[in-house]
């Protein structure tokens, strides 16, 4: 079978963009921005679990198909809009959906912070395959320095997890550029940005049969981050096809 992953900073109102959502044919998607799925997205997909600071602009993770999901019991709201959800069915793994929000909108007593978020939710992403997708907010060198606080940056503890940059994975394949820009500051073209990201575990490298980032001349009409998408072919022997190690 082939898996198909979208991440989309869809910038608010998913319910007016939801065709061009469909139109990437996904299996599992990975929104930020978008409202608190009601009664009304049921035709249109199979299950979705939300997080978010008002009904209007959150983190939904969606599932398409024969898919189902489920919060993870490890999900902590210490770690604002960081949602860990199982996904079930024909395949199934563990999925970290994120979305990096303004800090100044972050509750008291709650972090943002990606490398403390990945830390703590190490054991969920050891557990079973795993992916981790959304809008980091941060740029590539961000992504990868280490401060004070931290020993190890974000990509070091995604890698330390077994994660792979989809991006890098695809780069070393085909040669293809491994740092396309994802968000266009007020949808100008020469303001862009990589600030979104989508690993998936370094031992199913060779399955990532295709990584994908929208072009701006098509999702700039939508938003002001283009959709990234990453496909898997799952034919044969693959981790993802393994049971997750369930809670009881």
């Amino acid at each position: 079978m082939l898996l198909r992953i979208v991440s989309w900073n869809c910038n608010m109102a998913l319910r007016h963009k939801f065709e061009a959502l469909l139109a990437l044919r996904p299996d599992v998607a990975i929104i930020q921005e978008c409202a608190r799925p009601d009664e009304r997205w049921r035709p249109a997909c199979r299950d979705a679990d939300w997080i978010g600071f008002n009904d209007q602009k959150g983190l939904g993770v969606f599932t398409f198909g024969d898919l189902i999901l489920r919060r993870h019991v490890s999900y902590s709201d210490r770690f604002s809009l960081y949602l860990p959800v199982e996904i079930d069915g024909a395949c199934r793994f563990n999925l970290l959906g994120v979305w990096v929000a303004d800090a100044r909108k972050i509750p008291p007593g709650a972090t943002n912070d990606p490398a403390a978020a990945i830390d703590y939710y190490r054991p969920f992403l050891e557990a079973a395959p795993s992916v981790v997708a959304g809008d980091f907010n941060r740029l590539p060198q961000q992504m990868s320095a280490r401060s004070r606080k931290h020993a190890a940056s974000v990509v070091e503890r995604l890698t330390d997890a077994g994660l792979a940059n989809a991006a890098h994975v695809m780069s070393d394949a085909t040669g293809q550029d491994a740092l396309r820009r994802t968000h266009y500051h007020q949808r100008h073209f020469a303001r862009g940005f990589v600030v979104d990201y989508l690993f998936i575990p370094d031992v199913e490298r060779a399955r990532l049969t295709a990584f994908e980032v929208g072009d701006p001349h098509d999702w700039l009409r939508w938003s002001d981050h283009v959709a990234l998408v990453a496909e898997l072919d799952l034919t044969g022997e693959s981790r993802f096809l393994q049971p997750n190690h369930r809670d009881t």
